[in-house]
């Protein structure tokens, strides 16, 4: 049974969960089969790993059926329906959180029953519920337009033809959830199509935007803030991102920690724009107040995090140089790491290395990083290629450039503007090695000249490429 859909579904519950589920499989009104209880009981001494041999199908029948002859089928079938019961309590316990579906389901109960008092009573509870509610996101208006949908219904029968203003409380409510949900997508599928090269049809983008664009959003900051992020995205001028900095901080309670965690995503990711295309540092520092920020207020991460917004995090801080912050980063967030847990530490302590000069330390634990992401990979022989030049290993790093370019031929998920900056480098690279090792006839300083009109050409600052050619270019004054 180690691998059955049962035991890895187990596998996924905590101790809580388990005390919880037995509650459940032993209450009659769920389950009234006494075998099913026996099999749990019986599971749930291997929990969490059920790695024990205890767990062969022979055991597991032995200790549920007692003696009676083995029966595969009929171990299937008591499998299935503790699997059955399993689901059923998860059911249960998403709509335990869920309050605004347990009040919907309740009205819908009262109403149908026609237990008018109990009805008007909870709908007045959960509209001051909500209306006390200082986040108004898509969830907000989505439950107002629950509930006036449900009032609607409620009065239909009793009071025909009236109340007709319920219809424009539901058009407002589904209009304004509606707004946050595209914007929000919208913003999503952006910065896809920016970091993954994934295209999209944005359907209905103009009109939504146009319809937003000309009406006031002052009393819906969410809709507001997805609004300027996708004027930041698609425009990139700076007066959206301080706009929208000051109605974050104006309006930073209103907005739900996912929201808060989307801020600064974007607001990131332009800094990030300014660094890659512009080649800009005046917005370096302004990154890293912004991932501080981030940090401080305990918005950084949604539960588990993903190992390139981690690794990200780290060379924010170390590009200015706060290696003390990112060493306290690594050391509050890598227990939440999802995966690649050993190479996004690796990677992290050898860019921390790098960053410090520590060459051959920052060498060595690069060479314990083996990361299948193609955007990483490229980062990586990147970086190793800047430290075979200031090591002197010219001939490896010849050998480096050789391989990297037969890499950037193979690699079909590279956007083709990335991959002209990536040979030019590596051009220049070579170029360089020449004028180092005297192969090259050019006097350094009409070399350094020629080479920096080359390096100018390069499109992208991706991983600070540029900026560290324009630096290598400075030496041969």
């Amino acid at each position: 049974m180690h691998n059955t859909k049962l035991i890895l579904l187990l596998k996924s519950f905590s101790s809580k969960d388990m005390k919880s589920l037995r509650e459940f499989v032993r209450s009659p009104y769920f389950n009234k089969n006494k075998n099913v209880i026996s099999l749990f009981d019986y599971l749930k001494k291997f929990h969490p790993r059920f790695d024990s041999e205890k767990l062969s199908d022979e055991l597991v029948f032995r200790n549920v059926f007692g003696k009676d002859k083995f029966d595969y089928h009929k171990l299937k079938n008591i499998s299935s329906d503790l699997l059955a019961a399993v689901k059923k309590f998860l059911v249960s316990e998403g709509i335990e959180e869920k309050t605004h579906l347990k009040n919907k389901i309740l009205l819908e109960q009262y109403r149908s029953r026609a237990q008018d008092s109990l009805f008007k009573q909870l709908y007045k509870n959960v509209v001051s519920e909500n209306e006390s509610k200082t986040v108004k996101d898509e969830f907000y208006f989505y439950a107002m337009l629950d509930l006036s949908e449900e009032l609607k219904s409620f009065y239909s029968p009793k009071e025909p033809n009236s109340h007709f203003e319920l219809f424009q409380e539901q058009l407002d409510n589904l209009l304004e959830y509606a707004l946050i949900r595209f914007l929000r997508l919208y913003n999503t599928m952006l910065h896809e199509n920016k970091q993954n090269n994934f295209k999209y049809k944005f359907n209905m983008f103009d009109e939504v935007f146009n319809f937003i664009k000309n009406r006031d959003n002052q009393h819906n900051p969410t809709l507001l803030m997805y609004y300027y992020i996708i004027l930041l995205e698609t425009n990139g001028k700076e007066q959206f991102f301080f706009k929208l900095k000051e109605l974050f901080e104006s309006h930073y309670d209103e907005f739900s920690m996912y929201d808060k965690y989307m801020y600064y995503l974007h607001m990131g990711g332009f800094c990030a724009d300014m660094y890659n295309f512009q080649c800009r540092t005046d917005f370096m520092k302004e990154h890293f107040l912004l991932s501080a920020e981030n940090f401080e207020k305990g918005t950084i991460e949604l539960g588990k995090i993903m190992y390139l917004d981690f690794m990200n995090y780290v060379k924010i801080a170390v590009r200015v140089n706060e290696f003390g912050w990112a060493e306290d980063y690594i050391n509050c967030f890598k227990d939440k790491l999802t995966e690649e847990k050993d190479n996004t530490l690796n990677f992290c302590y050898a860019y921390i290395e790098f960053k410090k000069n520590n060459l051959d330390k920052a060498l060595e634990l690069f060479s314990r990083v083996n990361f299948s992401n193609f955007i990483v990979k490229i980062q990586l022989k990147l970086i190793l290629l800047q430290i075979y030049y200031e090591k002197g290993f010219y001939e490896l790093a010849i050998n480096h450039i050789d391989s990297f370019r037969h890499y950037l031929k193979r690699e079909s998920d590279i956007q083709d503007g990335f991959k002209d900056s990536f040979y030019n480098f590596l051009k220049i690279v070579n170029e360089m090695i020449r004028q180092k090792t005297n192969l090259n006839k050019d006097g350094n300083h009409f070399f350094s000249i020629n080479i920096k009109n080359e390096i100018t050409l390069v499109k992208t600052n991706h991983f600070g490429l540029k900026l560290w050619l324009f630096e290598k270019a400075e030496e041969f004054k």
